[in-house]
């Protein structure tokens, strides 16, 4: 028996994901921003100063690929790193003047794209869907705790 690829929660969410991706990205693009600087920045506008550990286990990446991310984020001028008062050994992340200028234009941006997706659904529907795909996501952390390694 074979599965309906359109009906598959796997290529809609995948086909949606590259599409809301795509779009955000033009409007990242236009500020000199990459898109897997974004996810960091929007922690870092929540919380400034977070350590490179705190950073990747929020935004959910590999350690390798967060480092890389930040050499790229203070290259391009939109963060420096700072000694830990505290812990000599940890460095905090702190957002430049530049970026947090950012925040206000790329979080618009966002909401634009947010705003095109939700077209026509209403506000109970997106809560619902929000819900559901939160919870999707969950069932998966889980299952993947307990698969073999």
């Amino acid at each position: 028996m074979s599965m309906d690829r359109e009906k598959s929660p796997t290529t809609v969410i995948n086909h949606l994901s590259r599409l809301l991706t795509h779009t955000l990205n033009d409007q990242l693009k236009s500020h000199g921003v990459a898109p897997g600087q974004f996810p960091v920045l929007l922690c870092l506008w929540e919380q400034d100063g977070l350590t490179q550990r705190e950073l990747y286990e929020r935004v959910k990446i590999e350690q390798a690929t967060m480092s890389n991310t930040l050499k790229r984020m203070e290259r391009d001028c939109l963060i420096f790193r700072e000694p830990d008062p505290k812990d000599r050994r940890a460095m905090r992340i702190h957002l430049t003047g530049m970026a947090k200028e950012l925040e206000a234009k790329l979080t618009k941006g966002a909401k634009s794209v947010h705003k095109a997706a939700f077209d026509g659904i209403k506000k109970k529907e997106r809560k619902h869907l929000m819900e559901m795909l939160s919870h999707m996501g969950k069932n998966l952390e889980k299952a993947a705790a307990k698969a073999p390694k």
